[in-house]
Parts: structure tokens; C-alpha cells; sequence
């Protein structure tokens, strides 16, 4: 018991500490932007500097402890090569701004807020604290922003898989009219927006800095990952070493992708019958369980306390996870 008293003591001094040393980093920014606005008339400088919120200094504060963490975490070659895995969520504008490092940076962060809300509620709970919740706590914090970055990359795919038709036929027209390749993306990212722009930006830059056509368009598909994307570098891999006539070319791709998206939204609406059926029944028991907790909330209680009743619920997910798999691949159409 006197273990457990001292182990909170220090845990409270820890975050009094921290908290301290934020508010006098505050006050002392605050200081500073009293006095540069004190001696501001007698400078030259012509154009006058807003001053800074509290949460502008404070976000700013943030990013310098991410990009002091990143760098610390450069020297480990396992934490570089992960990091690589995370240069497709970057966007064009803010390539000079942000690395993958920072994301690996911002997970550990994560992880220690989480790790610290974790103490916080347990010291004010007066609960104990184990090394396994602790550790536990870390790994959610510290995955849970790849969810959020799946989410939003699925989305930018999704948009990218819609607007990629645009991109061909704008560049079709453009080798149409005699230009490049070169000159045709650069169009591309000047008239579209949206994701396929961002996309077509990294293309043009990658195009200035040298790289082959194949090897640039290889990189675009392995950051989007679509079978669209991929059949654009083979074709572009093999106009560029047999030669022929570039326009004919895109205008079969043209040709090919406006078909495959005609039949994709004829098999949307054929399927989404089924799929509206498929999603009702997969809510279903949940909204069943729910009806039947609310009218006799002790009606599953041998489900969890029995033994029987546990092997019985495991049985009864892995069915409904089987059923879900199944069903999904049946109403899964190749394109």
C-alpha cells in the first residue's frame, strides 16, 4: 500500500511538472510577442505580423515537438523504413512540410497521451496501474491513427479511381493537339482538382526531376494501388520501348475505361438490391439482441456466465463472421 502511495505521488508530481513547464512556455510566448509589438513602430519592416493566439502557439509548439521526436527517430533504420510506408498520405502541398517520419512521430505521441489520460484516470479513480494496461494503452493509442489515415486514403482512392477517366481524356486531347506527355500532365493538374490533381502533381515533379516515364507511373499506381492505374503504366511501359502512336493508344485506354465505368455503375444498380439485403440482415441481430436486452435485461446472462453459453457465443460470431465472408464474395463482381 505505501508502494502504491508513492507510485502516485510521483505520477502527480510528473503531470504537475509537465503542466507547469507548458504554462510558463505560454506566458513566455506570450512575453515575447508583448515586447515585439512594443518595439514594432521603430522597425523598418513594412508589413505588420498578426499576432499569434494562444492556439496558434500552442499547434506550433506541437509540430516542433514532432519534428524533434522525428529526427531522433531518423537514426533507427527499422523506424525509416516504416515510415516509407506512410509518404502515400502526404499530400503535394505539404511534401516540404511533412514527412512519413512525422506520422511515426505523432503515433508515439499518441500512445503517450494515452498512456498519460491512462495514469490520470486511474490516479483519480484510486485504481492500481499495471505495466499491461499501460502497454496496451500505447499500442491502441499508437495504431489508432492509422484508422483514420485508412479511412481517409480509402476515400482519396475512391475519388482518384472516379476522376482518373477525366485525367485520360484530357490528356488524350492534349497529345491530340501535339503536345508531350510532360506538357499533358501538367494540364491535367492545372484543370482538374481534387485528389487526381494532387496525384498528378507529384507525377509532373517526379517527371522534372528525371525519372522515366515507366518508373513514374509505376510509383503513381504503387501509391494508389488501382488496377486502372496499373494498366496505364504497362501500356506507357510498352509504347515507350516498341514505339507506336501515342494517341491511339490513349484513345483505346479512353475507350477502356469509359466502358468499364458504363458496365460498373450497370452492375451497381443491378446488385444494390442485394446489398441493401445483405446490409439489413447483417444489422439485424444486433437490433434483435438490443430489442430483447431492453424487455428482460438478464435474458442473456447464461450466455456470458455458463461455460456452455460462452462456447455457444463463440460458435454463433464465428458463423455470423463466416456468413458475412461468404455473402460478400458472392455479391463481389470483378470488373
Amino acid at each position: 500500500m505505501q508502494d502504491y502511495s508513492i507510485s502516485i505521488f510521483i505520477t502527480q508530481g510528473i503531470t504537475i511538472l509537465v503542466l507547469i513547464i507548458l504554462i510558463i512556455y505560454l506566458m513566455r510566448q506570450r512575453r515575447i510577442i508583448k515586447l515585439a509589438k512594443r518595439f514594432e513602430k521603430f522597425s523598418l519592416i513594412s508589413s505588420k505580423e498578426e499576432e499569434k493566439s494562444v492556439f496558434d502557439i500552442l499547434y506550433d509548439f506541437i509540430w516542433k515537438m514532432i519534428h524533434r521526436l522525428a529526427k531522433l527517430l531518423e537514426k533507427s533504420a527499422f523506424f525509416s523504413k516504416y515510415a516509407s510506408h506512410y509518404e502515400k498520405f502526404i499530400q503535394f502541398e505539404d511534401k516540404n512540410r511533412i514527412t512519413g517520419m512525422d506520422y511515426i512521430a505523432i503515433k508515439f505521441m499518441i500512445g503517450f497521451v494515452f498512456i498519460l489520460l491512462n495514469i490520470l484516470t486511474a490516479m483519480f479513480q484510486v485504481m492500481s496501474i499495471s505495466a499491461i494496461s499501460v502497454l496496451l494503452t500505447f499500442i491502441v493509442g499508437f495504431f489508432l491513427p492509422d484508422i483514420y489515415l485508412q479511412i481517409v486514403f480509402q476515400e482519396k482512392r475512391k475519388r482518384v479511381e472516379e476522376d482518373l477517366l477525366k485525367a485520360i481524356i484530357v490528356m488524350n486531347n492534349s497529345f491530340k493537339s501535339g503536345r508531350n506527355i510532360m506538357q499533358a500532365v501538367e494540364i491535367v493538374k492545372e484543370e482538374l482538382e481534387g485528389p487526381i490533381s494532387d496525384e498528378f502533381k507529384k507525377i509532373y515533379l517526379d517527371m522534372t526531376y528525371g525519372l522515366s516515364i515507366e518508373v513514374v507511373f509505376e510509383r503513381f499506381y504503387n501509391r494508389v494501388k488501382l488496377e486502372d492505374a496499373k494498366y496505364i503504366t504497362s501500356s506507357l511501359t510498352l509504347l515507350n520501348k516498341t514505339g507506336g502512336n501515342i494517341v491511339k493508344v490513349f484513345g483505346t485506354i479512353e475507350k477502356s475505361f469509359f466502358d468499364k465505368k458504363k458496365l460498373k455503375q450497370e452492375m451497381q444498380s443491378l446488385t444494390s438490391a442485394s446489398i441493401f439485403v445483405f446490409r439489413t440482415l447483417c444489422v439485424l441481430p444486433f437490433l434483435f439482441i438490443l430489442v430483447i436486452y431492453l424487455l428482460n435485461p438478464g435474458y442473456f446472462e447464461p450466455v456470458f456466465t455458463t461455460i456452455f453459453g460462452r462456447i455457444l457465443l463463440l460458435f454463433t460470431v464465428l458463423l455470423y463472421i463466416l456468413y458475412i465472408l461468404v455473402i460478400r464474395k458472392i455479391l463481389e463482381v470483378d470488373m
